[in-house]
């Protein structure tokens, strides 16, 4: 082997050195890299797990509402008498009833997922026209009902809750009376302006988001015997 090809051999052999040393640094680099995106990318897993588990706790406590009924005991004359008459032939004559709905607003606080309690206003107008051959009287009677309510969410999902609840509490009456034949007939207001008042939800379902949602109840009472109506989280 002459001197030129001892050149060429020293050559070669160190390129081949310079190869292997620079592969195995890239070797290195690649290896950090990738520890150093497992260290990145795990602390942002981490991050989203605990998001998604926070989205699913109780950070909305207060819940409003706002809904209408039909069928309720005012508008089913399952209510106390809220007049009085002297003539008793009053009953007997001919009764034509305008109802407008009960209207209500509530708010409940949830204690747990599973219960709340609440406070809810319902507002019902009727109108009701007695004719005696001819309109005799008319009576404008409007109840203002506080309902201290228990609610009993039994299924909690995602988009859907299902619910019971009771409430117990008071009617005020506002009663205005026109009387058209006050030669014929005599009207007096009953002198008992407050009254027991109840609403018992047997099922109510509300879909929506954790925020928003509509809901429709099927019970009985001064919500009435349907309720339809939408309701807000804070």
């Amino acid at each position: 082997m002459n001197t030129t090809h001892k050149y060429f051999l020293a050559i070669a052999a160190s390129l081949l050195t310079g190869l292997a040393c620079m592969d195995s640094a890239w070797a290195q680099t690649d290896t950090v890299m990738r520890t150093e995106a497992t260290i990145t990318t795990e602390p942002a897993m981490e991050y989203d797990a605990a998001a998604d588990r926070k989205s699913h706790t109780l950070d909305k406590r207060h819940q409003i509402s706002i809904g209408y009924g039909i069928l309720s005991s005012v508008q089913l004359n399952t209510f106390l008498p809220l007049f009085g008459c002297i003539d008793p032939n009053l009953y007997s004559l001919h009764h034509e009833r305008y109802t407008y709905g009960a209207i209500q607003i509530g708010y409940s606080y949830r204690i747990t997922k599973v219960i709340g309690v609440g406070i809810y206003y319902v507002c019902e107008p009727r109108i009701t026209k007695v004719y005696n051959n001819e309109l005799a009287c008319k009576l404008n009677l409007t109840t203002h009902t506080l309902l201290p309510t228990l609610k009993i969410n039994w299924l909690n999902k995602r988009v859907v809750t299902m619910y019971s609840k009771a409430g117990i509490g008071v009617s005020f009456s506002q009663l205005g009376i026109k009387n058209y034949q006050p030669e014929r007939i005599e009207i007096t207001p009953d002198n008992q302006r407050v009254f027991f008042a109840y609403q018992l939800t047997l099922i109510g379902i509300e879909i929506g988001n954790n925020q928003y949602a509509g809901f429709l109840q099927l019970g009985a009472g001064m919500e009435g015997w349907f309720c339809a109506g939408f309701r807000i989280r804070l």
